[in-house]
């Protein structure tokens, strides 16, 4: 949500993992933050330097990852997106 509210100057990082070698355990503690389902961001005021690198990006133009203002929505697109076959069902 700091990508939308900075029009793209801070971007998430991309997930990655490092599998261990064969024999070593991996251990993983997930943690995920999000605002509520019914928040909506509201872009901030950067500086003009900071503004000049972000450009005209609009976060909701990406064609392939969509950030929307409003939270819901965007949890929304995620959750049909991860599970297609639920989605055709469901929400054809």
């Amino acid at each position: 949500m700091l990508e939308v509210a900075t029009r793209g100057y801070l971007t998430a990082t991309r997930h990655r993992v490092a599998s261990p070698p064969p024999g070593v355990d991996r251990y993983s503690v997930p943690f995920f933050l999000g605002p509520r389902l019914d928040a909506a961001v509201e872009p901030i005021d950067l500086p003009p330097e900071l503004a000049a690198e972000t450009g005209a990006w609009d976060p909701a133009q990406d064609p392939d990852n969509p950030l929307l203002a409003a939270h819901g929505e965007d949890a929304l697109i995620g959750w049909l997106r991860s599970h297609p076959a639920v989605a055709a069902r469901w929400w054809s």
